[in-house]
């Protein structure tokens, strides 16, 4: 089977995600195996530190090597950053008329390929790494299917996704420092959509934003083609940085954030959440101030999404429907501020599921994994990848189950009580743990949320009152960029 192999590997800026699956004879992925670990040295998809990257694909690697008893030596790569965009460039050819009847034929097309693959880029910094013919044209006629139809001018819109070199470079050689041989490098937003949107989702029109650590990915997608993606250089990490430099210990941040925070401050109460500290009285905030915050920063990222939306030129009755995903995008309400700014009806959060065996959730129970099951889809669609059989234990005996599964996630619950304390936790279950990201801590014990609060002070020193809205809301709303107010784009065909 082992012919048969793929192997994902996602570098994030959060965490490295390695994915193994065997391609089955029906087409479908069933996963093997899926390992994460805490990552540093990755500031919004640029190894800035390939030292301290490399350790953490080393111990996430060794781990699902003993996990399946295989020694990883090829891979594909995910690429995500700012270093990545797309440009669309339009050519054409004469029809050559071999059969004396202007019909288009293969040689026709091939003509035309090949002026586009000779195209010199402006900055000898970049690099090529995929290109897709997205719309042809003959006589200024839109067609689906170029060859066997007639006339005496075949033009092509291609799509040229185009990367940095050396960033790519500095990735290729943080993972060969691991024995791992990039098979290809595949950019995130490229194919962010195959394990989490539908073949009429695809068609009729679709924008992927994959809400990353560092960075978010925006993928346009109009009649089975990628029109456009972007990498947003800001993340949900940015959210954690805001509601940080608040007074927010760092210690409660991710569960702050996921079992009380909220995209929208009109749908959230003034119920008081408060921290116990190791020095000094505990610290509080409202939940609708720590909704505030959250709300600032994704509205943020709403405008960045607007405006890759309007440079994918689909023209003004293009209506797509939103897939959000991403470790980012559990977070209550999201839906409904993309629905709200974007000005989309149908607005969904959406988990790998399509195109994998029915085992798919045993391993994957969380959106975090969206970016590491697409490259697998993708692999398996590209070529099986070089693993060998390891020799970590007996393969006559099966194997032990190791705790490289995602933690499965208890639901999100809203505090019951007025006054919400937050448990702080340890020194060492502060610590990075070996189990993925976007995992969420138990409940407060009854013994904590029937504590007395100690200390009513709001570290915001805002309260309950709507009309004493505090200053550091003026600075954020400041550096929120305005957008326009519609998709408006060149109209290039009626839909």
């Amino acid at each position: 089977m082992k012919e048969r192999q793929i192997v994902a590997i996602d570098v994030g800026s959060s965490n490295v995600v390695i994915a193994v699956g065997t391609i089955e004879d029906d087409g479908r992925v069933n996963i093997q195996g899926i390992a994460s670990e805490p990552i540093s040295g990755i500031d919004a998809g640029h190894v800035e530190n390939s030292e301290t990257a490399g350790r953490a694909v080393k111990a996430v690697k060794e781990r699902i090597e003993r996990e399946l008893n295989i020694k990883i030596t090829e891979a594909y790569a995910g690429l995500s950053g700012d270093f990545v965009r797309c440009v669309q460039v339009t050519d054409y050819v004469y029809v050559k008329d071999e059969l004396g009847s202007n019909q288009i034929t293969e040689s026709d097309l091939e003509d035309l390929d090949r002026r586009m693959r000779s195209v010199k880029l402006p900055d000898d910094r970049e690099e090529i790494i995929h290109m897709e013919a997205i719309r042809y044209t003959i006589d200024d006629k839109v067609v689906d299917e170029p060859v066997g139809s007639y006339g005496h001018v075949l033009s092509a819109t291609y799509n040229f996704i185009l990367t940095d070199r050396n960033m790519r470079e500095r990735l290729n050689q943080c993972l060969k420092k691991q024995d791992i041989n990039v098979k290809e490098f595949v950019p995130n937003a490229f194919i962010s959509h195959l394990s989490v949107a539908t073949d009429e989702d695809i068609e009729e029109g679709a924008v992927i934003v994959d809400l990353g650590g560092g960075v978010t990915d925006v993928a346009v997608l109009l009649r089975g083609k990628v029109r456009h993606i972007a990498s947003i250089p800001v993340g949900s990490d940015a959210i954690n940085s805001d509601i940080r430099s608040y007074g927010i210990p760092a210690n409660y941040i991710e569960n702050l954030k996921r079992r009380y925070g909220s995209a929208l401050t009109e749908q959230t109460t003034d119920d008081k959440i408060v921290f116990p500290t190791r020095r000094g009285g505990p610290k509080s905030i409202l939940r609708r101030n720590l909704a505030t915050i959250i709300e600032a920063r994704l509205s943020e990222i709403a405008d960045w999404v607007r405006r890759e939306i309007k440079d994918a030129g689909c023209g003004t009755k293009f209506a797509p429907v939103l897939l959000i995903t991403g470790g980012g995008a559990e977070m209550q309400n999201i839906e409904s501020l993309f629905a709200s700014k974007l000005g989309i009806d149908d607005v969904r959060v959406v988990y790998p599921e399509y195109g994998f065996t029915d085992n798919m959730t045993d391993h994957i129970t969380t959106s975090a994994y969206a970016t590491v099951a697409s490259l697998l889809l993708y692999g398996s669609m590209h070529g099986a990848c070089s693993v060998a059989v390891g020799s970590n234990r007996d393969v006559n005996k099966p194997a032990e189950k190791t705790p490289i599964q995602p933690v499965e996630e208890k639901p999100i619950e809203a505090p019951k009580e007025q006054e919400q304390r937050v448990e702080e936790k340890t020194e060492e279950e502060a610590k990075p743990t070996r189990t993925p990201l976007i995992t969420v801590d138990p409940t407060p014990s009854n013994k904590v949320q029937n504590d007395k609060i100690i200390d009513d002070d709001d570290i915001f020193g805002t309260g309950s009152d709507d009309d004493d809205k505090p200053k550091w809301w003026d600075k954020i709303k400041k550096k929120i960029s305005t957008m326009g107010d519609s998709f408006a784009g060149k109209d290039e065909e009626d839909f």
